[in-house]
């Protein structure tokens, strides 16, 4: 599945989870030890994200906090990390979130030193949703959304699919990972 159609197609309104905030601020390592059985080769991720990470970085993120992001946007299969992730964020359970505080405080902390963007930005999914949303509606979605600032790049994500759904984001606090 593509990043850009992993998005929440659940329109529960369940309020959010924020209890990670006040986790302590851990190294990355450290940070996803309650995660590692869950993703295969995990340390060998994070010892190349600390390698590939953007770093030093022109918004002052430590190394720790650029190779929280630059984990999340690696792909390595069906338990990428920003899979697995997303999953536990939709999740209606809130014991889901438990294991992945000390990450999300860190990606947090990291995301919130890039500058905000407001961009018209593109997702889409190959299901057919109309029924879970109301055109025009403001959506709050409970996980990460990896979008483009180009729809044609969605639409070949989509390709002819007369199923899919393509969603228009207009976002006023967005982070470009892009590079």
């Amino acid at each position: 599945m593509s990043r850009f159609l992993d998005i929440d197609l659940n329109d529960k309104k369940i309020p959010p989870n924020y209890s990670y905030r006040h986790q302590s601020l851990l190294s990355l390592e450290h940070a996803l030890e309650p995660i590692m059985p869950r993703i295969d080769h995990l340390h060998q991720y994070i010892k190349e994200a600390l390698e590939k990470c953007h770093f030093p970085s022109e918004h002052n993120l430590t190394h720790d906090e650029s190779a929280s992001i630059y984990l999340y946007t690696m792909e390595w299969g069906a338990h990428s990390l920003y899979q697995l992730l997303n999953k536990d964020l939709r999740s209606e359970d809130p014991s889901a979130l438990t294991p992945w505080a000390n990450y999300l405080k860190l990606f947090e902390i990291a995301l919130t030193k890039l500058p905000k963007e407001k961009k018209r930005l593109w997702c889409g999914t190959k299901d057919n949703v109309k029924q879970n949303f109301v055109k025009g509606s403001e959506i709050i979605w409970r996980s990460v959304s990896s979008c483009s600032t180009t729809l044609n790049i969605i639409k070949e994500f989509l390709g002819n699919d007369t199923n899919a759904t393509l969603f228009m984001v207009e976002a006023v606090n967005g982070r470009n990972l892009s590079g």
